[in-house]
């Protein structure tokens, strides 16, 4: 009987383990997709990878987001842009996908915000939104 207890111990502890891996496994592959993304919108736009301090997307939205509009260049904008469209959020002509979890206050202050500029509104739609996929 105490032997049974060890193995079944044994095996909540390995099926603990592969569990945690399986998680950091899943973090990385995360942290990957969102850097490949990075690298492909400062590609599409034409911007330089030095571009922001960090390789920590999270951290770079982080400090994007932060700011008011008009302490944002426009660069980071259209990167904001980039990505909302990558992500399958942003379409054209200042719509946002409906099949996705999005927040439509968020969609109608952007709208009022951009002043007919796409990039204007993605960053202000991000700002409310804070979603990054």
């Amino acid at each position: 009987m105490k032997s049974c207890i060890f193995v079944l111990i044994a095996l909540g502890i390995i099926i603990a383990i592969i569990d945690a891996e399986n998680d950091e496994r899943r973090e990385i592959d995360d942290k990957a997709v969102m850097l490949l993304q990075e690298k492909k919108c400062l590609a599409a736009e034409g911007y330089s990878e030095d571009i922001f301090p960090s390789d920590d997307v999270s951290e770079t939205f982080d400090i994007i987001l932060y700011l008011a509009s008009e302490e944002v260049p426009q660069e980071a904008k259209c990167f904001v842009r980039c990505w909302l469209k990558r992500s399958r959020i942003l379409q054209d002509n200042f719509l946002i996908d409906k099949n996705k979890e999005t927040d439509a206050y968020c969609e109608r202050e952007a709208k009022a915000l951009a002043n007919g500029d796409e990039c204007e509104f993605a960053f202000a739609y991000q700002k409310c939104s804070r979603s990054l996929s």
